[in-house]
């Protein structure tokens, strides 16, 4: 009517009909892709905020087994997945959905005849296209768990890029890294070629059909049963029909990425556990520092000879109890079960006459202070390091810990002082400094328990005299369990555990136990012979002597294994026992 016609008006109202159109359509798909948008993004960040909140409360033996890398990929890639699949997948799935009723609705009132014949064709496509995202599923999940591989060598190459350099392996580091990118390359490939695959059998699935009705209509247009217009308009509509129908293997694709993904996420939030607290668990005040196990046994997850075997030891408020044994003989196991970063297999280890198991992990761990081995300081300024256990510590109590561990002159000396910004982990420290802001951390803590876990390794004897000097004072009042290396730290304690092959062999004081003919007895001299080969002279330890080498074939002469034939025959072990236990852990 309004060009054939050549009525104005109604030609003005079909462009005015056309502009609200698209102004309605503008509307709502704006509305559409900002709420999916909001939607992704909130549940994004929904995730990775649990996902974080859950490793926080997983326990230690989750993390022996876990690499960093596979958990950042969750955090970052697989959460991507997911996120991605609800902005552009279900956007698209709704438009999808939306499009085909409304051109099936239409097709049906040009013609029921050709619309039957072509939309038969579509259930089996969408039947199809379902049983191929099942199927590309486990792709995609061998793809992320490369993926995570990948990421963990570029983690740990990031993380050790000093040693990388200071051996020259940068070549060969650089071609285990393309290894693991042929091989995401390879298992992307996979994926790939059978998606291809799929959306080639979609293709020529809708052409079926297509064809079908340009067989059927033109047969009707020739018998006069149907005009040209309708069969060319039907056909038009037709091609809309087959877009969504295309559109859908890219959607399942995404789909099946997305729920790969999901599987891993939701893998590691599904973990429980495995230190919690009890139901009804007490919630332990200041406690007075006692300590108590009482026949315990532990082994580390996945190791096969028991870290501790009947362990049972008394540590009396304010006490200082050492422990002293090779590497491998329980020392760190016991430090490690007091906090309950693991649990007993079997015994108890009790706090002021609590079992550790009956207390909140929160008020346990208030109640011990710990420096560990292996120092971790985080990459903000030195004075909310040494703070990190009581972020409300005023900048007098900073400075009062700091200068009790002997950190307070090289950080006065830094340009920012206290405020200066630390490189990751502490880079741009030495190792006794990053030690003594760990040991002002702990003493910062004020806790009736401390653990120092051979906290003075990494410091020189000068700074070690120091710092013994600050901690017999402020360890009056706590009960102080020291890991220790070198036996001239341990001489004033009040009890020395000796350990080997997780069990305690001697206990005693420094002096007691050197009138025993014994392990400690043995270490001693050993360390006296290395000082004295160093200065020609006797007397005090040496600085450095590691006692983590010691064994007693070193201390007398004899051969490892006429050591491990004579302690077989003295306590039933095998030889091959003795000193494969020094590998775990």
């Amino acid at each position: 009517r309004g060009i054939s016609g050549g009525d104005r008006d109604y030609l003005v109202q079909a462009v005015f009909v056309y502009l609200g159109i698209a102004v309605v359509q503008g509307v709502f798909t704006l509305g559409r892709v900002y709420l999916l948008n909001v939607l992704a993004e909130q549940v994004g960040n929904d995730m990775r905020a649990e996902l974080f909140s859950h490793l926080q409360r997983l326990s230690f033996s989750f993390y022996d087994r876990s690499q960093t890398g596979q958990l950042m990929t969750r955090a970052t890639e697989d959460i991507n997945n997911v996120r991605g699949m609800l902005m552009m997948a279900l956007r698209t799935l709704l438009l999808m959905a939306g499009t085909f009723v409304a051109v099936a609705v239409i097709l049906l009132r040009l013609d029921w005849l050709l619309a039957v014949v072509a939309l038969v064709v579509y259930p089996p496509l969408v039947w199809y296209s379902f049983r191929f995202g099942t199927g590309i599923r486990p792709m995609f999940a061998r793809v992320q768990q490369q993926f995570g591989v990948m990421t963990s060598a570029l983690q740990e190459n990031v993380a050790g890029g000093r040693v990388v350099r200071a051996f020259a392996q940068e070549a060969n580091e650089n071609q285990r890294f393309q290894q693991e990118l042929v091989e995401l390359f390879d298992r992307n490939l996979v994926a790939a070629s059978r998606w291809s695959r799929s959306y080639a059998g979609m293709l020529f699935g809708s052409g079926i059909g297509i064809a079908a009705v340009v067989w059927l209509g033109g047969h009707r247009v020739l018998a006069g049963e149907m005009t040209i217009g309708t069969l060319v308009a039907f056909n038009r509509y037709l091609t809309l029909l087959a877009e969504p129908i295309r559109w859908l293997g890219f959607v399942v694709n995404r789909i099946a990425r997305a729920i790969a993904s999901g599987e891993r996420i939701f893998g590691t939030l599904d973990t429980k556990p495995t230190i919690a607290d009890r139901p009804g668990a007490t919630a332990l005040g200041r406690a007075t520092g006692e300590v108590r196990f009482d026949g315990v046994q532990f082994k580390f997850p996945g190791a096969r000879f028991p870290a501790l075997d009947d362990v049972s030891f008394v540590a009396r408020p304010g006490e200082t109890v050492a422990l002293v044994g090779a590497t491998g003989s329980g020392k760190s196991a016991v430090v490690g079960l007091i906090p309950r970063f693991y649990d007993v297999a079997a015994g108890t280890i009790s706090v002021d006459g609590h079992d550790v198991r009956d207390l909140t992990l929160a008020s346990l761990r208030r109640n011990v202070g710990i420096v560990m081995q292996e120092t971790f300081l985080f990459s903000e300024s030195i004075r909310d390091n040494i703070a990190f256990g009581r972020p409300e510590a005023t900048d007098a109590e900073v400075e009062a810990a700091a200068r009790a561990a002997s950190a307070h002159p090289f950080i006065s000396a830094l340009p920012a002082g206290y405020a200066t910004t630390l490189g990751e982990r502490g880079v741009t420290l030495s190792g006794g400094q990053k030690q003594r802001l760990a040991i002002a951390r702990a003493l910062l803590l004020d806790a009736p328990i401390l653990i120092l876990d051979d906290a003075t390794s990494s410091v020189d004897s000068r700074t070690e005299a120091d710092i013994q000097t600050a901690l017999q004072t402020l360890m009056a009042d706590r009960t102080t369990f020291i890991v220790a290396q070198r036996l001239d730290t341990v001489r004033s304690a009040d009890q020395i555990l000796v350990l080997r092959d997780g069990r305690i062999v001697q206990r005693g004081t420094h002096a007691a136990l050197l009138t025993e003919d014994g392990f400690y007895r043995e270490l001693y001299d050993l360390q006296r012979r290395e000082r004295s080969g160093a200065n020609g002279t006797d007397g005090a330890v040496p600085d450095g002597a590691d006692l983590s080498l010691a064994r007693p074939g070193d201390l007398d002469g004899t051969s490892p294994d006429e050591v491990s034939n004579g302690r077989a025959a003295r306590d039933g072990t095998r030889p091959d026992k003795v000193y494969a236990r020094s590998g775990e852990h």
